[in-house]
């Protein structure tokens, strides 16, 4: 008995260790962290690319969060964050007025270069989508240069 386990666990820790991305997307999946399903919408994402910085377009999107602190004060939070990941450059939102609380928004930057970012938005809700890109876009649009 003590044998079978030892295995069990030398397998898992092998599939671990060998950077398994199937093993790891289903860990993701049973914990509730995937984005697949966001990344894969991505191809319906409502797009603009901004001339800034992308620490500066990331916290950004961040201040419109109801449970985000702001240097800047904002009379309306729209959404609450599930996830951040700042290296893999994406926010999950949910909370969205009208929508099921546990409906989930991407909202992803591409650093193209030179100070311009491309910030996607997307989610299987095409009406949550457009709610969270148009709060996102009027907030990038007063604070930064449209690049294309």
């Amino acid at each position: 008995m003590k044998t079978a386990i030892q295995r069990t666990l030398l397998l898992c820790l092998a599939a671990a260790l060998m950077g398994c991305a199937s093993f790891t997307e289903t860990a993701k999946s049973v914990w509730g962290t995937s984005i697949t399903p966001l990344e894969l919408a991505r191809t319906d994402a409502l797009r603009k690319t901004y001339t800034c910085d992308l620490k500066e377009c990331y916290e950004a999107a961040l201040s419109l969060a109801r449970n985000e602190e702001s240097l800047e004060p904002q009379t309306q939070k729209l959404f609450d964050v599930f996830l951040k990941d700042s290296r893999q450059r994406h926010i999950v939102v949910m909370g969205i007025q009208g929508s099921v609380d546990t409906t989930e928004v991407g909202i992803f930057f591409d650093d193209l270069g030179q100070d311009t970012v491309r910030i996607e938005i997307s989610s299987l809700s095409t009406s949550a989508k457009k709610k969270v890109a148009r709060a996102v876009f009027e907030e990038f649009d007063q604070r930064f240069p449209f690049a294309r």
